[in-house]
């Protein structure tokens, strides 16, 4: 069987296409849930104007404190009804997304970071 010209270009765009995806990589899990953050807390967890920061703290923290707000629903508290609107996997994917800054980690996705972090703890927010 002869390989047609046509074909081929199109095989090498493809191939092209392809490697170009598989170069830049999938954005790290949690981005596009943790935009919604972005509003109060600042692009990547950046805060500015007084809004607490997210990005770098602790993982375990983070999710626990949502894991809170999303089981003690007070309506008139915005981070609540944010909370309750995700589930707790989801929850998980945003704080390691916080904790690490966006980058991509190697951790697995069932468990949470177990080093001990030598930061001082989160101010509570208004919202506990």
């Amino acid at each position: 069987m002869k390989a047609h010209p046509k074909h081929l270009g199109r095989l090498a765009a493809l191939a092209l296409l392809l490697a170009t995806a598989a170069a830049h990589g999938a954005p790290p899990a949690g981005r596009l849930l943790a935009s919604q953050c972005a509003q109060c807390h600042g692009t990547n967890g950046q805060a500015v104007a007084g809004m607490e920061k997210l990005a770098g703290e602790s993982e375990s923290e983070i999710y626990g404190e949502l894991i809170k707000m999303k089981a003690n629903i007070k309506p008139d508290e915005i981070m609540h009804r944010q909370a309750a609107g995700y589930s707790d996997a989801q929850i998980r994917l945003m704080a390691r997304y916080f904790a690490t800054g966006g980058r991509t980690t190697a951790t697995s996705s069932t468990g949470s970071s177990t080093t001990p972090s030598t930061r001082p703890t989160r101010r509570k927010s208004h919202d506990d």
